[in-house]
């Protein structure tokens, strides 16, 4: 990797680690370019080079954030897996990729101001896991609405996992648990 993607990488990287850090203090509206710079040692033309402002940083930061965890859950799914082996696979993925970035995921799901990441989530949740096609036999309005009460249902677990501290559920329960509670349903 050259020289120069490492260091704006890396600048990056600092500019949302203090983002995240008043984020996670004050509300969005009260974060300032100038106090980022600052925790970050980064100069403002520095920021303006990768973010006009902090709710820009905020989308470039989910925005990544998903791509990310794309890359990563298509990485680990082995191809020609029976269908809730698969299931099973990506939702452990999912789980994996969040708790690897637990903080951040802590930070912008609460407080975050928006719901543009929990929607990101259910939707890239619901097309890896809930392929609408396998479900044929269901009437299409009921297929619909299972559809979005599984996805909702498995983020509403996710999001309760990610934000308790005191956590002892390992990644393979949840995911089995996510699994037993959705597949079935959704291949009445």
């Amino acid at each position: 990797m050259p020289k120069e993607n490492r260091r704006v990488k890396m600048t990056k990287m600092l500019l949302n680690e203090s983002f995240l850090k008043f984020l996670a203090e004050k509300p969005l509206a009260r974060i300032t370019v100038k106090e980022i710079c600052e925790d970050a040692g980064v100069n403002r033309s520095t920021y303006y080079a990768h973010f006009t402002d902090p709710y820009d940083q905020l989308k470039k930061l989910e925005s990544d954030i998903m791509v990310d965890m794309t890359i990563y859950v298509d990485n680990i799914v082995t191809e020609g897996l029976h269908d809730d082996k698969k299931q099973r696979q990506i939702i452990k993925g999912i789980l994996e990729y969040i708790q690897s970035k637990k903080y951040v995921f802590q930070v912008l799901l609460e407080k975050g101001g928006d719901f543009d990441l929990q929607h990101d989530i259910l939707t890239f949740f619901g097309e890896r896991i809930f392929q609408k096609e396998q479900f044929a036999n269901v009437k299409a309005v009921k297929k619909a609405y299972e559809y979005i009460y599984a996805s909702t249902g498995s983020f509403g677990l996710i999001y309760y996992w990610i934000m308790d501290n005191d956590n002892t559920i390992e990644i393979d329960t949840l995911a089995d648990w996510i699994a037993d509670f959705n597949i079935p349903l959704l291949k009445q």
